[in-house]
């Protein structure tokens, strides 16, 4: 149950944060590039399945967490291996920087956020998930 909880609460961490940077954008100078892309306004339907694709990517990273537990004895250790994965999760998110005419800035900066946003998941789920072994934190 603790698990479930974690990994609930970092799901809904996640998905605030990711509301927080869109109405980051909204409200700045990014909007002028947002509106370029022609996007429809999110529905609620939007949201939820967000947060259902979120919730799924935890629950796996979770469990890849677990099959590696006794390396990440330390919380900073299983800090730095969410971020990790969610930085590259962020990267593959915009390979089409490559070979998409986007503005690099704007990639660069959601590259950011989403790597800012799996740390602080990172936080989260190293607070419910700790390793049941002699000498571990």
């Amino acid at each position: 149950m603790k698990i479930f909880l974690g990994i609930f609460l970092a799901s809904l961490c996640n998905f605030f944060l990711g509301l927080l940077g869109y109405g980051l954008v909204e409200s700045t100078n990014f909007i002028v590039y947002a509106s370029q892309l022609n996007f429809d306004p999110p529905s609620n339907a939007d949201y939820l399945y967000s947060f259902g694709l979120k919730f799924t990517v935890i629950a796996a990273l979770t469990w890849i967490l677990h099959k590696v537990m006794p390396m990440l004895d330390k919380p900073k250790k299983r800090i730095l291996f969410i971020y990790l994965l969610g930085t590259i999760f962020s990267v593959y998110a915009e390979v089409d920087i490559f070979w998409k005419a986007t503005d690099i800035s704007w990639s660069v900066t959601l590259i950011v956020a989403g790597s800012l946003n799996w740390l602080v998941t990172g936080l989260v789920l190293s607070k419910f998930i700790k390793p049941k072994h002699l000498g571990a934190l």
